[in-house]
């Protein structure tokens, strides 16, 4: 059987762990070179070992205005044309209202809304007729908790502009769509300042909220990409894959 993604070039931005690491992880098995980005050159280094030879990798932080131009040139030097735009890199910085810092805000709307934005602009001539361009959104794109306002309005954004990319692009035979996952095991959990405890009774709460009783696994939203990102979806157009348990539907 063919793979799907045979021959298909990828970028995948916070590609090093979690999500994007699967996915990375995901398309290459389907038969696709791969341009991983991450913020750490340890992290990168050692995604690209366990990726193997047809991955490349790339330290670039999203926020950073230079970041577009690096990846355009890795692309160009290394693919000449992409098939396959994952802006997957996000960040997720909880505060409740009353304790929210305006300049933690602006970089937070900076990286998982601008960012994107941006390198999608950069790398839109690099985009083959019939490329695929994907997002990751959240399911908190549909629904309220407690001190994720930031980092909800952002995925909202973002949600929001892959509606408006769809129908700009569409007539250059590109497809953008977007996954929204739910919680899902992924090194992020760790990144939120939280002790031990408290990041433990976090996740016993979200866990108790979720229909399906557990949380995602990075595999379950790379499948999701994979489908996204190949032919399989090519009616699909401005959508949401969301994948969350059933949070938002039960």
């Amino acid at each position: 059987m063919t793979a799907v993604l045979q021959n298909k070039k990828a970028l995948i931005t916070g590609g090093t762990t979690g999500i994007g690491f699967a996915t990375a992880k995901a398309m290459i098995e389907e038969g696709a070179d791969v341009i991983v980005t991450g913020q750490n050159t340890e992290r990168v280094n050692t995604a690209i070992a366990d990726l193997g030879s047809k991955a490349f990798g790339l330290t670039a932080a999203s926020q950073d205005a230079e970041t577009p131009a690096r990846i355009v040139k890795a692309v160009k030097d290394r693919f000449g044309l992409l098939d396959i735009l994952f802006a997957n890199a996000g960040v997720s910085w909880p505060a409740p209202l009353g304790q929210i810092d305006a300049s933690a805000a602006v970089q937070q709307m900076t990286i998982n809304f601008v960012g994107p934005l941006m390198m999608v602009q950069a790398l839109r001539p690099l985009l083959n007729r019939g490329a695929s361009v994907l997002f990751t959104t959240s399911n908190l794109d549909r629904m309220g908790m407690p001190g994720l306002a930031v980092y909800s309005a952002s995925k909202a954004a973002l949600r929001s502009l892959a509606r408006t990319l769809a129908a700009e692009l569409v007539g250059e035979g590109v497809r953008v769509n977007t996954i929204a996952p739910g919680p899902i095991e992924t090194p992020i959990l760790g990144k939120l300042g939280l002790s031990k405890e408290d990041l433990g009774g976090m996740k016993e709460d979200i866990r108790s909220a979720v229909p399906l009783g557990r949380f995602g696994k990075p595999e379950e939203i790379a499948a999701a990409a994979v489908f996204l990102a190949s032919d399989a979806s090519s009616y699909m157009l401005g959508e949401e894959i969301t994948i969350d348990g059933g949070r938002c539907n039960l």
